[in-house]
């Protein structure tokens, strides 16, 4: 198709900057997980977003950080090997009027990879001084970004904007997904992210860092238009199994609630949710495990 521009687009930034809020508000639905915690993003997972003159491939990372254990470093590592093939990257800081350690550090990564870079200032709708503007004078000298828009993803301010910016500077290509397709993983991962998020949401200290979630079984029950979801929560230690399952059960009973309400509405039909939390004796300072509980092997 002539004029059709399609490509794969990276998304990076430093945790809690709006990576997975800036994709989930161009898709029109939830698909990432959302959390003020960092680390919440473990995969590159793709968001696909379908329009009629192109199709754009965003591929979301885990947040850049400092590595505090074996997880973190695997993380990190993830984020930049996310990077190799892609046709552009987009890069997200907040409105801070200066250029951050982190993400000094970080752009000093990028000055290696060849595709163009499109800044992406996020939250301006919570500044009301100048620091927008001086965010990007301190970016621009720089000169490492093919373009610089803020935006709002809450409220959705230049969203169209950033994506007409980032369309420009993709290749003219093939639709590599069909029109239906919003992400490139199973419905089973998507379900798994939503228990994971509710973890985040309930919980505290490493309990979140802590815990890996498998849905090992998703079936239709026909006769009670109903489906039933059947998961495992992984854990590190017993006294995290403890304290995840709550006293009488509460804090997995408020999981299961929450994320059930989450599920039916990606599903679009009522569901039973069962979880159990099971220990898996320090998986997270294991690399073999590791890949294994955050879905890079299955």
């Amino acid at each position: 198709m002539t004029g059709f521009k399609s490509g794969f687009v990276g998304v990076l930034g430093q945790a809690n900057v709006g990576k997975s809020s800036f994709i989930n508000a161009i898709l029109g639905k939830k698909i990432l997980i959302v959390s003020s915690k960092p680390q919440s993003t473990r995969n590159r997972i793709k968001c696909i977003c379908n329009f009629e003159d192109a199709q754009m491939i965003f591929v979301d990372t885990p947040g850049l950080h400092k590595p505090q254990n074996r997880l973190s470093k695997y993380l990190s590592s993830q984020a930049y090997a996310a990077l190799e093939g892609l046709d552009a990257l987009v890069y997200m800081v907040e409105p801070w009027s200066a250029v951050s350690a982190g993400d000094r550090d970080a752009l000093r990564h990028l000055k290696k990879f060849e595709q163009p870079i499109i800044l992406l200032i996020n939250k301006i709708d919570t500044i009301r001084d100048d620091s927008v503007q001086r965010t990007m004078e301190a970016y621009r000298v720089l000169e490492l970004f093919q373009d610089i828009w803020p935006i709002s993803c809450k409220l959705g301010i230049q969203m169209g904007q950033a994506l007409e910016a980032i369309k420009n500077v993709l290749p003219e290509g093939p639709r590599y997904f069909t029109d239906e397709s919003s992400t490139d993983r199973p419905e089973e991962f998507v379900i798994a992210e939503f228990i994971r998020e509710k973890i985040y949401e309930l919980t505290r200290a490493e309990i979140p860092y802590s815990c890996a979630v498998d849905v090992f079984e998703v079936r239709e029950r026909e006769d009670k238009r109903l489906i039933e979801i059947f998961a495992n929560i992984y854990v590190a230690r017993d006294s995290q199994k403890g304290i995840l399952v709550g006293n009488g059960g509460k804090m997995i009973r408020q999981i299961g609630q929450r994320a059930r309400r989450e599920i039916e509405l990606l599903l679009g039909a009522h569901v039973f949710l069962d979880l159990q939390v099971k220990v898996s004796k320090d998986w997270n300072e294991d690399e073999r495990l590791i890949k294994k509980m955050i879905g890079q092997e299955r």
